[in-house]
């Protein structure tokens, strides 16, 4: 049994995380860190947990650092989670760190997309983009393994064999995305009275995740755009990539390359041709799993297509992955634990 530490695990992420560890066969909770809630009991906070931690209270980061555990959850913010990936990564611990501090390799793009100096830069080159689909050798035994953001995973995965292939020109990617995005802290864009029934554009073009779209397809920036509409949902994101192929394909060819691509992965499904309203995913039908759907719609004379994916941004765009980089890095079925079926309707 391998014994996790959960830091920042009053957020939404740290939530999700402490229902997956209370499922999971081979972990078991060391201990849950928040400053502001030390001693607190963990059902205070997430109520729908309370029976699976009955007797289990927050600890504080002083606290954590004196236990002992083999793997250290780190759901911090953004610039907060470096610091103590070092500090756990010192006492021996594995780290899967759900922040952006380690995502993107340069150092310079990091400074663009996030406003401020990428840290820890010992570490930088140890992370290892926690992505399975595209990295599960180089995960296995990690000792760092990087977030990866839930629009950027969204992205990645609808455009992935397009780009493999080598016939991707360029693509406009826009993600319908859920409140839970933004956390657990409200703002003007995520509070409920005024996010409820709008269709809110937040970014038209350049969300900050097209950084590791880029990175991980292998393509300039100038080809891509990423734009993020809010729209009525709690969980869930809908990718919609409107991409131009670099030549004429048929739906036949694209079939190959998308089952190619994904008909050994464990947690990608393609969605049917038939009935035609099922190409394009929805993410209800993912809601509460680590799964995501696939589908793509091919425009007449063959060189324009709608790639999209569906997933929900709190399991497979966070902590589900998150769990699956988990389970490769300490030497476990990558689908150990994760093997729930979506909820629905929901």
């Amino acid at each position: 049994m391998f014994r996790v530490a959960l830091w920042g695990a009053t957020g939404l992420a740290g939530g999700e995380l402490l229902r997956l560890i209370a499922g999971h066969p081979n972990m078991e909770l060391a201990c849950a860190v928040s400053r502001g809630r030390a001693g607190q009991p963990l059902g205070g906070t997430h109520p729908h947990l309370r029976h699976a931690y009955p007797s289990c209270p927050f600890v504080s980061p002083e606290e954590a650092r004196e236990g002992e555990a083999d793997l250290a959850f780190l759901a911090l913010p953004h610039g907060a989670s470096a610091e103590e990936a070092g500090r756990c990564l010192a006492r021996g611990q594995k780290v899967v760190d759900l922040s952006a501090d380690f995502r993107l390799r340069d150092p310079e793009v990091h400074r663009r997309w996030y406003g401020a100096e990428a840290p820890a830069a010992e570490l930088r080159s140890r992370g290892v983009y926690g992505l399975p689909e595209l990295h599960r050798e180089e995960l296995r035994g990690a000792d760092l393994v990087s977030g990866v953001g839930c629009n950027a995973t969204a992205a990645i995965l609808a455009l992935l064999p397009l780009a493999r292939a080598g016939v991707l020109e360029e693509a406009r990617v826009e993600c319908r995305v859920g409140s839970s995005e933004g956390g657990a802290g409200g703002d003007e864009g995520s509070h409920h009275p005024w996010r409820s029934r709008a269709l809110r554009v937040v970014t038209p073009f350049a969300h900050r995740h097209l950084g590791e779209v880029c990175q991980e397809l292998g393509l300039e920036e100038e080809r891509l755009t990423l734009g993020i509409t809010a729209v009525e949902l709690v969980r869930g994101v809908q990718c919609l990539a409107h991409a131009t192929l670099s030549r004429p394909m048929v739906e036949g060819e694209l079939w190959r390359l998308y089952r190619g691509a994904y008909g050994e992965e464990p947690f990608v499904d393609l969605c049917p041709a038939r009935p035609s309203h099922q190409r394009i995913p929805d993410p209800r039908h993912v809601l509460g799993s680590n799964r995501v759907r696939v589908g793509f719609a091919l425009a007449e004379g063959g060189r324009r297509i709608l790639a999209a994916s569906a997933l929900d941004n709190l399991m497979k765009g966070a902590a589900g992955t998150a769990v699956q980089g988990a389970n490769l890095a300490l030497g476990l079925p990558e689908t150990r634990g994760l093997d729930m079926l979506p909820v629905f309707p929901a």
